[in-house]
């Protein structure tokens, strides 16, 4: 897997608007975007405790103590602040790479609770510069797509029974982006 160099995090990207495919309802499409956000999750070593999709909406959790635990340096530098970021941007992200888009600059959703808590981890760094969000979804690009068959069977059990749990043995699709 070939992750984004860190050169990134100083690079100004186009900020483009979610495109029409991403938009409304769609369960396959919350399914993997829910996905996405597990498979970020267990690359960052943060454990997911489940999820859930609907054609409205979803939700995907971790353990926060895990993250209440950790030194703080741990989320004190840019590139770390960054990849955590990659967590919030992975659902967006995971969208696109189902929708076989590519990622063409930074995706802006500024009414998304998922682009907020990316930005409250970014700001610190970064100000309210984009391009903190720039690498995070590059990141997750490069995390999801080296990982599509993970989020091809998270995204298959939340369409099948509209949750996942760890522990799950779903088939892995025989498919790839």
């Amino acid at each position: 897997m070939k992750l984004p160099p860190t050169t990134e995090l100083r690079r100004i990207h186009p900020l483009i608007e979610v495109p029409p495919e991403l938009r409304g309802p769609d369960l396959a499409r919350t399914a993997h975007h829910e996905a996405g956000h597990v498979v970020l999750m267990e690359w960052v070593g943060i454990t997911p405790t489940g999820a859930s999709a609907t054609e409205r909406g979803g939700l995907a959790h971790w353990d926060l103590t895990e993250i209440a635990d950790a030194t703080p340096v741990d989320y004190d530098r840019p590139l770390a602040a960054a990849q955590a970021a990659a967590v919030m941007h992975a659902g967006i992200v995971a969208e696109l790479i189902h929708a076989g888009l590519p990622w063409a600059g930074v995706l802006y959703r500024p009414r998304s609770q998922d682009w907020q808590l990316a930005a409250q981890l970014l700001a610190p760094h970064f100000g309210v510069s984009l391009a903190g969000h720039g690498l995070s979804q590059k990141t997750a690009h490069a995390v999801l797509t080296h990982h599509w068959p993970r989020v091809q069977q998270i995204a298959a059990e939340l369409i099948e029974r509209g949750t996942w749990r760890p522990g799950y043995s779903s088939p892995e699709p025989s498919t790839t982006p």
